[in-house]
């Protein structure tokens, strides 16, 4: 399962921000997940709450956004929404086509409560 070490990874980065901006605690993470990314978002946000319920902030929100996936035809220039990464052009059939969107892992925001 490799969520587990995203999310372990992910909350070093969240400590990271913390120490690097000061404040007291995190209120908020954001993410971006692409759908043909490999992630599983449901296994990544149970991981991600089970490793910050041991952190020095516990409470603070997930935000998962999914991102769709796009993909463009390098032979007649259609973008579409491929359903894997190796769907055809639906209007050339061409499997010449570079993914624009969709596999995504990153962490987009962390909001920090300032020390009093």
């Amino acid at each position: 399962m490799h969520e587990l070490s995203l999310a372990c990874r992910v909350v070093e980065l969240v400590e990271d921000t913390l120490r690097k901006h000061g404040g007291s605690s995190v209120r908020a993470i954001e993410m971006a997940i692409g759908e043909l990314s490999g992630v599983d978002h449901d296994a990544f946000r149970y991981s991600l709450q089970m490793v910050l319920a041991r952190s020095p902030f516990p409470e603070a929100r997930i935000e998962i956004n999914r991102v769709r996936p796009v993909a463009l035809c390098g032979d007649c220039g259609t973008d579409f929404v491929p359903a894997t990464l190796y769907t055809p052009c639906p209007r050339c059939g061409s499997y010449v086509s570079r993914l624009v969107s969709g596999r995504e892992f990153r962490l987009v925001s962390v909001t920090i409560e300032e020390d009093k």
